[in-house]
């Protein structure tokens, strides 16, 4: 195990204002900051997404949608980097309803330390032009071609968060968060722009075309992962209909929806029983603290 120092920007401050010294730790299982192909190889992506994402973006849709000014309020930053080490190390940690904004942050770290971006060049390039010069009759195809031709990895995650994020912005009237803002957030996580005298002007660029990917979603991106979890296997994964959100034909998803199984349907049972009992003893025991929780008594 190396023990790196360096002086960069603190990743959790949204905008990278305040330097600090930060201390990294390199292990085998890291998950921030490394290649997507490198994840998949140390087991730590499930049907074709980061065990981090899909563990932060569970909790964050359970708990966390309501919460004003999400994604765009930074959470604390000492949390966000025990989590980080956390994650690092290869653990899962148990998450509190009051860490909603250290993950909100935390997501998108990930997605900013993400080498490469998580659209790559030369796709990058290839959406602002077309972004750019399509007439409006025919953007939503161009846009679509060039988002087709993703890296597999890159697609999948794409389509995960994008869908996310929809379902984020259907609560604006409660966090605020309309398509507009999330698109301003999530922008520079999303297209990593390089350093130059036209970065302002093509991360305006990028934030319009993420703003546009959200309020025209159904025509550019399959909703791949109707209710996607960090389960271990296919079985454990719920891929009813009835939790399928703007779900297109399977002829245009480009992964395989796997069967569930006997063993699967049992397992979901199972599951939902547990979570049943384990809900209504909390209810009982920690009635009065519930309300005072700053996610859950809201």
């Amino acid at each position: 195990m190396a023990l790196l120092l360096k002086k960069n920007p603190d990743p959790f401050m949204q905008m990278g204002a305040i330097d600090v010294l930060s201390v990294c730790v390199e292990t085998p299982r890291a998950v921030f900051g490394v290649p997507l192909i490198r994840l998949r190889k140390s087991g730590q992506m499930r049907q074709g997404l980061p065990l981090v994402l899909t563990h932060i973006v569970e909790f964050v849709e359970k708990h966390g949608l309501s919460e004003i000014g999400l994604f765009r309020t930074c959470g604390s930053v000492k949390r966000c980097k025990e989590l980080r080490k956390s994650f690092d190390e290869g653990g899962f940690p148990e998450f509190d309803p009051w860490d909603i904004l250290a993950l909100a942050s935390l997501l998108k770290v990930f997605l900013r330390e993400l080498p490469g971006g998580l659209i790559p060049e030369p796709h990058r390039t290839q959406l602002l032009k077309v972004f750019k010069d399509s007439q409006k009759e025919e953007l939503n195809q161009a846009v679509r071609t060039v988002l087709n031709s993703l890296p597999e990895e890159h697609f999948n995650i794409l389509c995960y968060l994008m869908f996310f994020l929809s379902r984020v912005a259907a609560e604006s009237h409660l966090n605020l968060m309309t398509s507009k803002n999330l698109s301003v957030v999530f922008g520079p996580s999303i297209f990593h722009i390089p350093l130059g005298p036209t970065m302002v002007e093509e991360q305006g660029q990028c934030n319009a075309l993420i703003e546009h990917l959200l309020d025209n979603l159904i025509h550019l991106l399959p909703n791949m992962y109707p209710h996607a979890s960090t389960s271990n296997t296919a079985e454990e994964m719920d891929w009813t209909d009835e939790k399928c959100v703007q779900q297109l034909p399977l002829k245009e998803i480009r992964l395989k929806v796997p069967k569930i199984g006997r063993l699967g349907r049992l397992r979901k049972r199972l599951r939902g029983f547990w979570r049943k009992l384990c809900s209504c003893t909390y209810s009982d025991t920690e009635s009065g603290k519930a309300s005072r929780d700053p996610v859950i008594g809201k």
